[in-house]
């Protein structure tokens, strides 16, 4: 048997949508590691990343969302979670996410949670190490992009981008 402790990798995605002009725009980035992640680099993605050991998931969100664009979160949808309970000097909570996500081959094992989020009215600036190219995306160009060269969209995204144009059916408001 093979001691080698095998888990999926917990990450957090971001759904980063404005009204721009009377359009919807989503927060999208070229997603750039090309010597930890060829397969996947000069994709199209939305920020992501790993959660660290015993983080909260929320603190994960901003903390990767911040890292890769340079903006800081101001609220998150949905917004629903419980106290931390900590009865024996340890702590958990229960949490509410937009969606879940997994990849089921290739790439990494990777299973996480997504949220929608808004961030600071700035614009964004991409770390060079993680991302390029972060911009706002019209939803409309998106959807069309996403129907039309789903290959150029990175893979773990293309079942929660599916869910948030085609599932979700409206934006969740407080």
């Amino acid at each position: 048997m093979n001691n080698e402790l095998k888990t999926n990798i917990p990450v957090v995605s971001a759904i980063i949508e404005r009204v721009h002009g009377g359009e919807r725009e989503i927060l999208v980035q070229t997603r750039w590691k090309p010597d930890r992640d060829p397969e996947y680099s000069g994709t199209l993605e939305i920020p992501a990343g790993w959660i660290d050991l015993y983080e909260n998931v929320y603190d994960a969100l901003k903390r990767e969302v911040l890292e890769e664009t340079g903006l800081a979160v101001t609220r998150i949808y949905p917004d629903i979670h419980t106290e931390v309970h900590a009865p024996k000097d340890d702590g958990a909570f229960a949490f509410v996410p937009l969606c879940c996500q997994q990849q089921l081959r290739g790439g990494k094992p990777w299973i996480g949670f997504v949220f929608l989020c808004e961030v600071e009215d700035k614009e964004p600036v991409p770390q060079e190490n993680e991302v390029r190219d972060v911009r706002w995306m019209k939803k409309e160009d998106l959807r069309k992009l996403f129907n039309e060269a789903p290959e150029k969209i990175f893979t773990l995204q293309l079942g929660v981008l599916d869910y948030y144009l085609n599932y979700l059916g409206r934006v969740v408001t407080d």
